[in-house]
């Protein structure tokens, strides 16, 4: 019977070990089973590797390149920055210009959003389309009948005077 964690040492089957005096053990070295040929051993440190990042002298073209560069980049960030001012004047010329309303449809009930031109009234979109609309009307109006076929009939009554 065996109680709690008594560790068990299991011999382990195999060749033995043969130290090879041709590899030298250097410190921090880990010993391997490996052929003589197969061994690998690692390399000795070198120097430190240095870098020299001293800024060197540009030359002439380096300099009218660079300014180039320079040149051509205020020239882009100016039309970008014209182009953004352009795009907020069209919005706001076209928020001028288009009326946006929300309705509901009395026959469906379904929320609709018009942008309809101002100077005119003209409806420029609407979400869902006037098709999408009639449709909706066609398909309530044929539930309605359909329901109203299922329901029994009260009782008429005739007056005669």
């Amino acid at each position: 019977m065996d109680f709690g964690n008594a560790p068990r040492t299991a011999p382990i089957g195999g060749l033995p070990v043969v130290p090879r005096n041709e590899v030298v053990a250097t410190q921090g070295s880990v010993s391997v089973d490996l052929p003589p040929e197969r061994t690998v051993q690692s390399a000795q440190a070198g120097e430190a590797v240095k870098l020299d990042l001293r800024a060197q002298e540009q030359s002439a073209q380096d300099r009218a390149s660079l300014a180039r560069d320079q040149q051509t980049r205020a020239a882009f960030e100016r039309r970008s920055a014209d182009g953004q001012q352009r795009e907020r004047q069209a919005e706001q010329d076209l928020d001028a210009a288009v009326e946006r309303r929300i309705v509901i449809e009395p026959r469906t009930r379904a929320i609709v959003m018009q942008q309809r031109d101002r100077e005119t009234g003209e409806t420029i979109s609407q979400l869902p389309d006037e098709t999408m609309l009639k449709l909706r009307i066609y398909s309530r109006e044929l539930a309605d009948r359909a329901r109203e076929a299922d329901e029994p009939n009260p009782p008429q009554v005739e007056r005669i005077a």
